[in-house]
């Protein structure tokens, strides 16, 4: 799911973003913004994760999407979700002695607890979506009141250089 927000004023930054001219600039000062605005999405989503699971509420996170092949470098979007890294995937030997198994880690779980697992008799524990839920109103307007300031901020370093 890519979800896709409009709201008032976004016209304003972006005109005040290509006044900054480098596209590495737009793109920082857009993360910037993105990021901050995106925090009480992340936290929403760290309550709402079971508490049973290992780590999963530490492994919500923010993180700037890739870029695209062929893009311009100026668009600037950000990722909330889970961090594999936080407890990767591993083999483990199996107790008895026979072989392994693929432990999917923090990864694979999370799929499973908001999603559920209906032919294992798993029902479903959704976190990030009521996150997303509870705060896709206010995050077009957290995403104005943080750019703001971040594109002041940069244009006044560009003024002074």
């Amino acid at each position: 799911m890519t979800p896709t927000f409009k709201f008032e004023g976004g016209k304003a930054i972006e005109k005040a973003l290509r006044e900054l001219g480098d596209p590495k600039v737009v793109r920082r000062v857009g993360l910037f913004g993105l990021r901050k605005a995106a925090e009480p999405m992340r936290d929403a989503a760290k309550r709402n994760a079971p508490k049973d699971v290992g780590d999963l509420e530490k492994s919500v996170k923010i993180a700037a999407a890739k870029r695209q092949r062929g893009s311009d470098g100026d668009e600037a979007k950000v990722l909330i979700g889970i961090d594999q890294s936080v407890q990767p995937p591993k083999e483990v030997a199996r107790k008895n002695g026979g072989g392994t198994y693929r432990d999917p880690g923090v990864a694979g779980v999370s799929v499973i607890k908001e999603f559920g697992a209906p032919e294992k008799g798993q029902k479903a524990e959704p976190f990030m979506r009521p996150a997303f839920d509870s705060e896709k109103a206010a995050t077009p307007q957290r995403v104005a009141d943080e750019i703001w300031p971040a594109i002041k901020r940069a244009a006044a370093r560009k003024a002074s250089s």
